[in-house]
């Protein structure tokens, strides 16, 4: 069986489908960088009912660079320091890894052999630095992000893309914990076990995985 995990959400405790669970990364941003919150988020990453127009929708579906997108943004919310920087800033201050799903991880591991990756919406920058600098690298086998696939993660072809990359036949169904519920259905339409994620029970308590706690 193997077992896929969503980033933000799940993963890390930061964005969530369910607002009330939300731990907003740019909370500070303009007293820290001086940026316009608002005004970057409408900029950025589009008005509710046009995130797909926007040019984050744009660099998490692998057609536009985000150092070259934010280059374009930045002056106009208000920050004149470097986009290193502020890209810096960003993943570090959306980083609040979920030690709780992080620990359930590693004794999956342990007690079961099974493959486990990680499936998430993620532009190149970001995707290499949960890789490599928080370390994912380390506790799973493999990571599929859209921006790499070349599709955004409710698109049905980023999943049939997976399947094709692993040979995952369509008895297997895979295991797939993700916050949004539209994601969640969308996994299951090409054979994937999807389940909503909101907190550890739901990975402790699938009927898949409960066997592993006695």
């Amino acid at each position: 069986m193997m077992i896929f995990f969503d980033v933000d959400g799940v993963l890390i405790d930061g964005w969530h489908a369910n607002n009330t669970l939300r731990k907003p990364w740019d909370a500070m941003i303009e007293a820290d960088l001086g940026i316009d919150r608002e005004a970057f988020q409408k900029l950025f990453f589009g008005a509710p009912g046009s995130r797909s127009a926007s040019p984050m929708f744009e660099c998490v579906s692998g057609r536009l660079d985000l150092k070259d997108a934010l280059a374009e943004a930045l002056p106009q919310v208000g920050y004149d320091g470097s986009v290193d920087d502020f890209m810096r800033y960003w993943f570090e201050k959306d980083s609040n890894v979920n030690a709780d799903v992080i620990s359930l991880v590693e004794e999956i591991r342990e007690r079961s052999g099974a493959p486990m990756f990680v499936a998430t919406g993620q532009e190149h920058n970001r995707a290499h630095y949960l890789w490599n600098e928080l370390g994912f690298s380390r506790l799973f086998d493999g990571i599929f992000y859209s921006a790499k696939i070349g599709y955004a993660k409710n698109d049905v072809r980023f999943f049939e893309a997976i399947n094709r990359s692993l040979g995952i036949s369509a008895g297997e169904r895979p295991l797939f914990f993700d916050d949004q519920p539209e994601i969640v259905d969308l996994a299951r339409s090409v054979g994937w076990d999807g389940a909503a994620f909101t907190s550890i029970k739901d990975i402790q308590e699938h009927p898949r995985l409960r066997h592993l706690w006695p």
